[in-house]
């Protein structure tokens, strides 16, 4: 690759090489260039930051911010339609708003609720894998998928004779990812987004009279007590549930059953793979954060009004960090900046490491001389995963 510095599409995993391998990228980035203005960006100026202690510095840093809108960028400038044009929720919020909502809702993320959890996950896990019959069979498509969707659906409070229904609108949603959706594609988006609305303004309703173990029921709790949240904020709470805790879990799965097959880890735990898993091969590669005003770093300066890219596959990788991280190591320094760092920790971290811990017990439990047989990894914009991992039983 010579000296070329990486920039632009070659950042991402529409590049045949980051594709086949984004840390071999990520090294050169990370040792020519760990500041690098992006000379090709979709946003004006741009940069991209690739070193562990940048990267885990500037995700604490107040004056950066989650919302573009803090820069006067729009939320979504991809179309324009009733999903692109909504408020940002929880996770594209800064300050005061921020924090009102994560103080109230963190409260259905406590470890000890979480660990309740786990009896429900596991038999959603033990059901999804009683429907595996075939000699050779797709761990996406079978587990690693409707796993975590049924597991959402679960824990937000939806009946489970509509989860058929709400995998339908799931699958429909996450075509968000896609860099560019199409017309069609947007107009399915739209209606699966108002049909699901409508459908959480009646699970509300029922669970304000008849509350139950779920996060619904939480939410009207918190609600009734401090007067603070409102039905719509509910509902942007749940479809933000769906988008990051659906598919980026998803991906985990995915990359941790392929890390326990293809490595040769002798008698580690399914938690230390999962650990390991989430610094050597995490499901998001990359965060995007506002300049609010200019910001010193070393020899440059982040003019106000720029976007900056955060690393996070990069710095996992960092050998100042992480000696020999470019191996997968059971026994690595469990520094992973995977979930984010400073106020914007990721809320679902408990919940998606027991997903997937509990997801690599059964299967090996349950396939204990399961062999790799062919994989195609994902093309998304700052996420990495399978859309497909064949596996013999």
């Amino acid at each position: 690759m010579g000296l070329t510095i990486p920039d632009g599409v070659q950042l991402t995993a529409f590049d045949d090489d980051f594709y086949r391998d984004p840390y071999a990228i990520y090294e050169k980035l990370r040792r020519l260039d760990p500041i690098h203005k992006d000379a090709q960006s979709f946003f004006g100026e741009s940069w991209t930051i690739s070193q562990y202690s940048l990267v885990h510095s500037l995700l604490r840093d107040d004056r950066l911010s989650v919302d573009p809108r803090s820069i006067g960028l729009r939320r979504d400038p991809r179309a324009d339609n009733a999903v692109t044009l909504r408020e940002p929720d929880m996770m594209n919020l800064d300050g005061d708003d921020h924090q009102r909502l994560r103080k109230l809702v963190q409260k259905a993320f406590t470890p000890k609720l979480v660990h309740q959890s786990s009896d429900r996950i596991e038999r959603v896990i033990d059901e999804r894998m009683a429907l595996v019959t075939e000699s050779v069979f797709d761990v996406v498509s079978q587990l690693s998928k409707p796993i975590p969707t049924i597991v959402i659906a679960d824990f937000i409070g939806v009946d489970s004779s509509d989860h058929e229904q709400f995998k339908a609108w799931t699958d429909t949603l996450l075509m968000q990812g896609y860099p560019m959706p199409s017309a069609e594609q947007w107009q399915a988006i739209v209606a699966a987004d108002g049909e699901l609305r409508t459908y959480m303004v009646e699970v509300i309703e029922r669970r304000r009279q008849t509350p139950a173990e779920d996060l619904v029921s939480r939410l009207t709790v918190a609600q009734s007590e401090e007067g603070q949240l409102n039905d719509r904020e509910i509902i942007d709470m749940v479809c933000l549930l769906i988008g990051a805790g659906n598919f980026t879990t998803t991906d985990l799965i995915s990359n941790v059953i392929y890390h326990s097959l293809l490595q040769e880890q002798g008698s580690a735990t399914p938690e230390a793979i999962v650990a390991e898993c989430l610094r050597f091969d995490s499901p998001v590669l990359a965060v995007r954060r506002f300049v609010k005003e200019d910001i010193a770093l070393r020899d440059v300066v982040l003019q106000k009004g720029s976007v900056v890219n955060l690393l996070l596959g990069a710095a996992n990788h960092d050998p100042d960090v992480f000696p020999a991280g470019d191996e997968f190591q059971i026994s690595a320094s469990d520094r992973s900046i995977t979930f984010g760092r400073g106020v914007h920790h990721c809320l679902g971290a408990a919940l998606a490491k027991m997903e997937a811990t509990l997801t690599l017990t059964k299967f090996r439990e349950r396939f204990p001389n399961a062999k790799l047989i062919d994989s195609e990894r994902s093309r998304r914009m700052d996420f990495r995963g399978f859309r497909s991992l064949s596996v013999s039983a």
